[in-house]
């Protein structure tokens, strides 16, 4: 070793060889993550969507989005970027006469305090014309959220209908 030594420094080049001592390793410890209340700005966040669906604010449900969101509905190419989205949700055909459309979220898990995701079935009830029972209607929806500079924020969605026609009761 001291002939390397030795010739590195003949030459000028600076050779680092490890201490000999035993470094005290140190372990990284992410912050700790309030779940709590990320939790609680996921339902907001959701309560903002179902408030954007029923009054048709475009506005409003852009602010969900995040603006390189990605949405899939099933049968449909995705749609990309939070224009495009707001768009194609500004023009599904509304809600039948005395229709009502409800987001029930099953599973909120934060994963970091930056991502949690959303598994959960929309559900759409409605009489149709002449009927003496309501319908309904359900989806099945899986979304990624994320928080972007502008709050919590749709980053990806599916949405898959449960079943072809809806049941009544």
């Amino acid at each position: 070793m001291k002939q390397v030594l030795a010739i590195a420094a003949s030459f000028g080049i600076a050779i680092s060889i490890p201490a000999c001592q035993q470094q005290e390793k140190q372990s990284f410890q992410p912050p700790a993550t309030d779940t709590t209340a990320i939790k609680a700005s996921i339902d907001s966040l959701g309560r903002v969507v179902q408030k954007a669906h029923d009054t048709k604010d475009s506005t409003l449900m852009a602010s969900t989005w995040a603006e390189d969101g990605i949405l899939i509905i099933a049968g449909s190419p995705p749609v990309q970027g939070r224009g495009a989205i707001v768009s194609v949700l500004s023009n599904m055909p509304p809600l039948p006469p005395g229709g009502t459309m409800e987001i029930h979220p099953l599973d909120i898990r934060v994963m970091s305090h930056e991502w949690a995701y959303v598994l959960g079935v929309d559900s759409l009830k409605y009489t149709a014309p002449g009927a003496t029972k309501q319908t309904i209607e359900t989806s099945t929806f899986f979304v990624l959220v994320r928080k972007t500079s502008e709050g919590w924020q749709t980053y990806r969605e599916t949405l898959t209908p449960n079943q072809a026609s809806g049941k009544q009761q």
